[in-house]
């Protein structure tokens, strides 16, 4: 179905002619998911960043909702995106070790027979699912594979494009493993506007998950160049490779970071390394950038943007050793350039125009969110996160927290403090307690719960009960076996051991 139905389609005008009938309920919106892989919330430039790194993701921020302070879920892929498509937090209560099975954080869903398999419990209540069931057409476009069939990621989506045959052809084609992990923006961002100008005849969820800025950062040689950065006298393939040596060895994954020179073996020291990878990386965000352009422009030549919410989003943040560490891995502790995000909103009625919320918003509270735009309300109450509305229409919520469960930290973050329990911290198996005042401190370089043990107390307790939460989530009393999911096979291994993930 072509562009001059399509319109018809999705408003579902219906009035008789000559005959009075009440107002139509106005249509349903479309809804337009876009998650960014590892896109770190202080390197847009409209939240500041010192080069022009988003220009589009400016423009559109500007015209819609802007939130300032909005936290992941997990500083990983896997935990971060079934949270946000669940409004559930990932739990690692009780999880001793990081594998293929545990990683997604939400193994206590699955049914005794079906415990520490790879992918997501069926019985978790997707996003997609509930979109679908409430007479939307599901259209999911993902890059990364942890977001793959193999993780049972593609519960409540009617369609589900994984690009294998551009990973395929890469593949057969390319001379290094750090290159063609995963397709690229322009390749993504064509297939979908050709898949909706082939027509749809219900509202549309749109779900696109863009890899770019996730690593390796190899942008295209103009959009490498694009900023003033060091000339180190090494490729952006040899810089990346030092990359992955440190990634792989704070991951004590020495067998695969012995593939890898250091930067030191390059003759690199710390800031010379730093400066070329923040320029790749910034490289990186103005590629996607450029192709939200093209994106948007699709959107609105269908006539897919006055009557359709866009929310966009990142799984999680990113690190180039300010804390001693790079890229994301599990083992951080969820320092905030790990843990911020970007969020921006476009309400379907085009409403509040360049509004700015500073208040602490949560991942778990988007999908609850949408739903409630999208005139399903009810079903947010089986989520553990709040819609944003209130918040948006008349700053009608009480301030939040921010909860983390992790194999290695218990974390607690409100506007100001962060707590940390550090798991056997002192070195010999005895937990440490950390207190950083992030306002005053954002960095957290300055640990002050000796100065506050009033505050370490009541966060000690926000987390005790947050836990006993986590530990109560069972799967239905009801809930028949799942069905079987295909193991991790070696070329997706390969890829995930490309992109910096577990590899055991």
């Amino acid at each position: 179905m072509r562009r001059a139905a399509l319109a018809l389609l999705v408003t579902g005008l219906s009035a008789a002619v000559g005959c009075a009938r009440p107002e139509p309920e106005p249509p349903a919106p479309n809804v337009v998911l876009i998650t960014v892989d590892a896109l770190r919330a202080d390197f847009v430039s409209y939240a500041g960043h010192p080069n022009q790194t988003s220009p589009v993701l400016d423009a559109f921020a500007r015209e819609n909702v802007i939130f300032t302070q909005a936290l992941t879920s997990f500083p990983g892929t896997a935990p971060a995106m079934p949270s946000l498509m669940t409004g559930l937090y990932p739990s690692f209560e009780n999880v001793d070790r990081w594998s293929k099975q545990t990683r997604n954080g939400f193994n206590e869903f699955e049914s005794p027979d079906e415990v520490e398999r790879p992918g997501l419990s069926d019985h978790l209540r997707m996003l997609a699912e509930i979109l679908r069931d409430a007479g939307y057409q599901t259209l999911g476009f993902h890059t990364n594979p942890n977001l793959s069939t193999t993780a049972n990621f593609q519960q409540g989506f009617e369609e589900y494009f994984q690009f294998e045959d551009y990973l395929t052809k890469v593949r057969a084609e390319r001379n290094h493993k750090l290159i063609g992990n995963y397709p690229p923006a322009p390749i993504v961002v064509d297939r979908v506007l050709k898949r909706l100008d082939a027509g749809f005849d219900r509202p549309v969820f749109l779900w696109i998950h863009f890899m770019e800025p996730h690593s390796p950062y190899l942008p295209p040689e103009e959009y490498a160049r694009l900023f003033d950065r060091t000339d180190t006298g090494v490729t952006d393939l040899e810089i990346n490779e030092s990359l992955y040596h440190l990634l792989w060895t704070q991951q004590g994954s020495l067998r695969v970071a012995r593939d890898y020179p250091s930067p030191e073996e390059r003759g690199l020291d710390r800031d010379q390394f730093v400066d070329h990878i923040l320029g790749l990386y910034e490289g990186e965000i103005r590629f996607l950038d450029d192709q939200l352009e093209i994106l948007f422009g699709g959107f609105k030549a269908m006539g897919l943007w006055d009557n359709t919410m866009v929310m966009l989003t990142a799984d999680h943040g990113e690190e180039f050793l300010d804390h001693g560490q790079v890229a994301h891995t599990e083992l951080t502790a969820l320092a905030e350039e790990l843990i911020r995000i970007p969020l921006v909103f476009k309400l379907p009625d085009a409403g509040r125009r360049g509004l700015v919320i500073d208040d602490l918003v949560r991942m778990v509270d988007f999908a609850p969110t949408i739903l409630d735009y999208a005139g399903l309300p009810a079903e947010a109450g089986q989520m553990e996160g709040v819609s944003l509305r209130p918040l948006i229409e008349s700053g009608g919520t009480p301030p939040m927290t921010a909860f983390y469960s992790t194999i290695h930290y218990n974390i607690v973050r409100d506007a100001r403090w962060k707590y940390r329990l550090e798991k056997g911290a002192d070195g010999k198996g005895r937990s440490v307690e950390r207190l950083f005042d992030i306002v005053a401190d954002p960095a957290e370089l300055n640990d002050v719960a000796g100065l506050h043990p009033d505050i370490v107390e009541r966060m000690r307790e926000e987390y005790r009960e947050f836990a006993e939460m986590l530990t109560s989530r069972r799967p239905p009393s009801d809930a028949p076996g799942g069905k079987s999911i295909e193991e991790i096979g070696p070329e997706e291994l390969e890829r995930l051991e490309a992109l910096g993930y577990v590899n055991d």
